[in-house]
């Protein structure tokens, strides 16, 4: 499923996945936090992250006899920014301060984006 946020039938999808799956089989919905409010369903717009991967677990429990049913947050931890250089560290060497800006800004652009989810299936 490429939106689950915007499914106004999920339990006849969950259904299908359940159905067409092998015995053990796998079946993976992964969401961010981003949509497109006027195709979403009003569920969706009024939960958190939380009620979201609630909404999403609730729609594999509602819809088949699923053997396990996992919900995981896959955003990559966090990077420490690396330490400032001190004012006499800069003076004595003015490189480390474009060293250290370049890198902080390296981490800082791995730090942001959005969250990541999936909820997981297996029959």
């Amino acid at each position: 499923v490429v939106s689950v946020d915007y499914l106004v039938r999920p339990k006849e999808i969950f259904e299908e996945c359940h159905r067409v799956l092998r015995p053990g089989g796998v079946a993976l919905m992964s969401f961010s936090n981003r949509c497109f409010a006027s195709k979403a369903v009003a569920m969706w717009l009024q939960a958190d992250d939380i009620g979201r991967l609630t909404l999403v677990g609730s729609y594999f429990h509602y819809s088949a006899d699923w053997a396990d049913i996992d919900a995981l947050d896959i955003k990559k931890p966090q990077v420490d920014t690396p330490k400032r250089p001190s004012v006499a560290e800069i003076m004595g060497n003015p490189t480390k301060a474009f060293a250290w800006a370049s890198a902080a800004g390296a981490v800082a652009k791995m730090n942001s984006g959005d969250p990541m989810f999936v909820v997981k299936g297996t029959k």
